[in-house]
């Protein structure tokens, strides 16, 4: 019931976007009480010629952000 996607320029390994999910999820687990089976995690890898595009569709002046970015592409 929580579905979590993330979305970061490509480079990371299978075996680091694997450990991130899990972690994601344990952090919902342990702050927000959701059980792990019902939590999943999607990855997004964009090149980074891509990633403006990525922040103007999902990032600028996205009201649902909790934490805003610190940069600008």
């Amino acid at each position: 019931m929580p579905h979590v996607t993330i979305q970061l320029i490509a480079g990371p390994s299978d075996e680091q976007l694997k450990k991130a999910a899990e972690e994601i999820r344990a952090v919902l687990q342990n702050t927000l009480g959701k059980p792990p089976q019902y939590t999943t995690v999607a990855v997004e890898e964009y090149d980074a010629v891509d990633w403006p595009d990525v922040f103007e569709d999902h990032i600028r002046d996205n009201p649902n952000l909790v934490i805003q970015p610190g940069y600008e592409p």
